[in-house]
């Protein structure tokens, strides 16, 4: 990618992210923040401890630790033993919060089809796939990124290879049944004593 074309796509990106969070401020129920609402997706099917959270989320323990307080405040999430280990504890998502969670759920989806409502079903398809694909590629430059600092690096210095791999469309050579050879390849190419010259299509036809 040229630098224009990323420079326009970063522009763009940080323009959702501030439509988004504008968004999520005139929802009416402001007493839960993006990071928050993650943490409630998090937790819906698992009860993960503070730390496998906060990894999960990608954020510090401090801002996981916040989150749930606040979360606990409103009665959408509790602590509860940890059955491997009695000096910790999990989040576990409360009835009221996994409500909670179904309705901004419905409401995003609703928000969604009436803000897209004149794009096509092709439209939304294309998108969902290009959206699926900068995430994998966010995912793999953070990961890179981490890598690199953990080992004293820096991560600009060895990028890492982006090239999609494609798998091969053309099927294998079938290997001849047991007990027959292969046919001799037949040459494009007719040979005399002193040269060779290519085989037209009609003498290909009459040979």
């Amino acid at each position: 990618m040229e630098r224009t074309q990323a420079t326009e796509l970063l522009e763009s990106l940080v323009s959702l992210s501030r439509i988004t969070r504008h968004m999520a401020h005139r929802d009416g129920e402001q007493s839960v923040s993006a990071t928050p609402m993650a943490l409630l997706h998090v937790v819906q099917d698992t009860d993960p401890r503070l730390g496998d959270l906060a990894e999960r989320l990608r954020v510090k323990p401090s801002v996981a630790s916040r989150a749930v307080a606040a979360l606990e405040t409103d009665g959408y999430v509790k602590r509860v033993a940890d059955p491997d280990d009695a000096r910790a504890c999990r989040i576990h998502l409360t009835d009221a919060g996994r409500a909670h969670l179904r309705r901004r759920q419905e409401r995003a989806v609703e928000l969604i089809a009436r803000s897209f409502a004149d794009w096509t079903d092709e439209d939304a398809e294309r998108s969902v796939r290009l959206l699926k694909r900068l995430e994998d590629s966010v995912v793999r430059w953070v990961g890179h990124v981490e890598q690199s600092v953990a080992a004293g690096q820096d991560p600009f210095d060895t990028p890492p290879d982006f090239s999609p791999t494609l798998p091969s469309t053309a099927p294998p050579n079938p290997a001849p049944p047991p007990g027959s050879e292969a046919a001799p390849a037949i040459s494009a190419t007719t040979t005399t004593s002193d040269q060779t010259h290519p085989r037209t299509a009609w003498e290909k036809t009459t040979a």
